[in-house]
């Protein structure tokens, strides 16, 4: 068991070290205020990136698990997001669609967890725009309308795109959509 020192001389001797009883006050209130500040953050906005991220986090698992039963636990194997995302089948042109993304979404993560606040920017949305079906199927989603130009919104809306192609993959409807692209892609020119 760890043994303190005593509380009182501990604390007459930070107010020595700080130079009396009010430069400690003023010294304590604005590092409380600070610290304030820190925790007294966006938390709507950290909370929906966050969700976002761990959402495609957790369809990426599973599509790893699904396409490469002989692997194991991938949970068990507590790969990075990172390093989940580097497994990805490079083949699968509707997962190389959203990885440009996907990456930007954990560089987004990564940010807020280093600044403890963070702003999704139109740069970052543009980014997620960039993957063509997203951007299209939210078009033709919002007819008549046009849809959200929040960048918040658009991150959101990328990380249901993102995991819907990694769930769709396994799926009725992903299979549908592969044989789609099969029939809609150009043949090559000779």
């Amino acid at each position: 068991m760890i043994q303190f020192p005593d509380p009182t001389k501990v604390v007459k001797r930070v107010i020595e070290l700080l130079g009396g009883v009010e430069k400690t006050r003023q010294i304590t209130d604005q590092e409380l205020d600070d610290m304030k500040r820190r925790w007294s953050q966006d938390v709507e906005s950290i909370g929906r990136i966050l969700r976002a991220h761990l959402y495609v986090e957790h369809y990426m698992t599973e599509y790893l698990s699904k396409a490469n039963p002989q692997l194991g636990s991938i949970e068990k194997a507590k790969l990075s997001f990172a390093q989940k995302l580097a497994l990805l089948d490079p083949n699968d042109p509707r997962l190389q669609e959203v990885k440009e993304g996907i990456k930007h979404l954990n560089v987004i993560r990564n940010r807020l967890a280093h600044r403890l606040n963070v702003t999704v920017t139109a740069e970052d949305s543009a980014i997620f725009l960039r993957a063509p079906y997203f951007g299209e199927m939210r078009e033709e989603r919002t007819k008549p309308n046009k849809p959200s130009s929040q960048p918040l919104d658009i991150l959101e809306e990328f990380a249901q795109h993102a995991s819907h192609a990694f769930s769709q993959k396994f799926s009725a409807v992903g299979q549908a959509f592969a044989r789609a692209m099969d029939e809609c892609s150009e043949p090559p020119t000779t």
